[in-house]
């Protein structure tokens, strides 16, 4: 089988191994999609801290089972699936409570565990989720952000009638939008893209805001009546996200730290934490709970994920598709490699 290796930063190469074989309780999955993201272009990169050189990249993966270990019966071959990339111990304190998501020793599929940049993977059968078979492989790629933010959603507790910023509309953003759009909720998308901002309509945001995040403070302001917003999601980064927010949300707020930023935030003080008991929220992926009903949300067509799919590269050229993304980041939403097996 094809296998993309990254032996050091910006140094990917396509090499020859050996099909895996599924032992007890593993699932052999033929793959059929990845969806790269901004996690994978910046192990590509070098930027992203702690990897371990050489990896094998993709965690937002699809594909088709191709055999079946000793002791799976909940399946067969021929299913289309997708992966659920966080792959956690089961034994710690984390994951005896229940937040595998937490694990003290977990690890990312396509990062600390082998990833599905190759024409075959082989994982325990509980980290695969069946997939309807009418659903395209490319497009379902998008169910594993979509459980990021479900879990992100949850745990920030997005209400009927609230009113919810969004700041920034990638992929995790307009999702954000959508999702909040579903439970009821008033969304303002920010965003300094214009085309980003046409997306987001189409997923159902009341207000769009052409803006910087700094900039779209006053504007916020004004669409909530001068009272600020119930809930801000960062799904941009960086640190001026946090300073905005807190002049964005109203007080008793809640602040959804959802995207990741190694960025210090410079110059902020607790003290509107204090005066307007503000709520700062984080998430870390998803747990599995949250895949199933992601699944149908894009299967049903409640999310509707068309055009988010910006360009395609066969397995042979990932290279190529990485430094589209590092030349392009603005302009991609989701670039996906087709494994072509």
């Amino acid at each position: 089988m094809r296998t993309a290796v990254l032996h050091a930063p910006r140094k990917l190469d396509i090499v020859d191994r050996s099909r895996p074989v599924a032992g007890p309780g593993e699932i052999v999955v033929r793959t059929a999609a990845t969806a790269v993201c901004h996690t994978d272009l910046s192990i590509y990169v070098g930027e992203h801290p702690g990897v371990k050189y050489p990896v094998v990249m993709g965690h937002e993966s699809t594909g088709v089972i191709d055999s079946l270990g000793e002791g799976v019966a909940e399946v067969k071959p021929g299913q289309h699936v997708i992966i659920n990339p966080i792959i956690a111990c089961g034994r710690c304190d984390s994951c005896l409570r229940g937040a595998g998501n937490l694990c003290r020793v977990a690890g990312l599929f396509g990062r600390e565990v082998e990833g599905s940049l190759s024409q075959y993977v082989k994982l325990p059968s509980q980290y695969i989720h069946v997939l309807p078979p009418r659903l395209p492989l490319e497009q379902a790629t998008i169910i594993e952000t979509l459980a990021t933010v479900r879990h992100a959603q949850s745990r920030v507790g997005v209400a009927t009638g609230e009113s919810v910023v969004v700041l920034g509309q990638g992929t995790a953003g307009l999702l954000h939008a959508r999702l909040a759009v579903l439970t009821g909720a008033t969304v303002i998308a920010v965003s300094r893209t214009r085309w980003k901002l046409e997306m987001a309509e189409r997923m159902g945001a009341h207000h769009v805001v052409e803006s910087s995040v700094d900039g779209a403070v006053e504007e916020v302001r004004r669409l909530t009546g001068g009272k600020g917003a119930d809930v801000v999601i960062d799904a941009a980064g960086g640190a001026e996200t946090l300073r905005a927010a807190m002049d964005m949300l109203r007080p008793g707020g809640r602040f959804a730290a959802f995207a990741v930023s190694h960025e210090t935030v410079r110059g902020f003080s607790t003290f509107p934490l204090y005066f307007g008991e503000i709520s700062i929220i984080g998430s870390r992926a998803l747990t599995p709970q949250d895949m199933n009903p992601s699944i149908q949300l894009i299967a049903s067509g409640a999310v509707d994920v068309s055009g988010f799919i910006t360009a395609k590269y066969p397995l042979t050229d990932s290279a190529a598709a990485f430094e589209e993304y590092e030349r392009n980041p603005s302009r991609i939403l989701r670039i996906v490699i087709d494994s072509g097996s």
